[in-house]
């Protein structure tokens, strides 16, 4: 496997976040639609959203910028939601992350170091409590 290669230099100068409304959001998803209406809703929250299309860009965009809340799909190429968690984790150990799929794919999101899990078809629903609410939750270990 691959992740041990990967290490995300996060330069100092972005290691400082607010943790708060008003944070940067990372939406990594392969569809347009989600990224799209995931974007719209936070944003209206208050939000500072970017989106991208796959974890490779993840990982970059997090080179450049640094987030306080990652939502990640499950199935993307390249690397799935899991492999991208684990990576992000490591380097953001602060960070709250929201893993998301269709399927029930909640024990890989969590084993990888996401503070939750939300099913696709609800995540409209949910994810706006979910953020409100998680900040007070402790990032695992």
């Amino acid at each position: 496997m691959k992740l041990n290669a990967i290490i995300i230099e996060v330069p100092p100068s972005i290691m400082k976040g607010t943790g708060m409304a008003g944070e940067d959001v990372l939406v990594i998803d392969d569809n347009q639609i989600t990224r799209d209406v995931l974007k719209m809703m936070l944003e209206a929250e208050g939000y500072i959203v970017t989106c991208c299309a796959d974890g490779m860009s993840a990982i970059d965009l997090t080179k450049e910028k640094r987030f306080g809340t990652f939502l990640i799909d499950y199935r993307m190429p390249g690397m799935n939601g899991d492999e991208v968690t684990l990576l992000l984790r490591r380097s953001y150990p602060e960070a709250f992350i929201i893993g998301y799929s269709f399927e029930h794919k909640d024990h890989a999101f969590l084993t990888a170091g996401a503070n939750t899990f939300i099913l696709k078809d609800a995540i409209e629903m949910q994810l706006l409590s979910l953020l409100k609410a998680g900040r007070s939750c402790q990032a695992p270990s």
